[in-house]
């Protein structure tokens, strides 16, 4: 008997498919294939101590959030509600922050 897949099993899915991507593609980002199928590394793409904490620590609460989200979405109508209450104040903050951090 198959099992039917849940909106919220997929977004489970698909959000963790997005955080390990995201972490791979952190070790996988400085390499390159030139013409002659030669794999080399970028020095100045390669992240180095801070950076790499700070990607951790982005990753880390992005993917808290994210979770979060889709739980409180469909745990109840009320945390439905406060997901709809959260999600514009995210939209908000977020541009501003990343403009904020840019300017460091």
């Amino acid at each position: 008997m198959k099992k039917e897949l849940s909106m919220r099993s997929l977004l489970n899915i698909i959000g963790l498919i997005i955080f390990l991507g995201m972490i791979f593609m952190a070790f996988t980002n400085p390499l390159t294939i030139d013409p002659s199928l030669g794999v080399y590394q970028h020095e100045k793409a390669v992240m180095r101590g801070t950076e790499i904490f700070d990607f951790s620590i982005f990753l880390l609460i992005s993917s808290f959030i994210y979770f979060f989200l889709v739980q409180l979405y469909y745990s109840t109508d009320r945390g439905r509600k406060l997901f709809f209450f959260i999600l514009p104040i995210l939209v908000i903050v977020t541009p501003i922050v990343a403009i904020y951090l840019k300017g460091d």
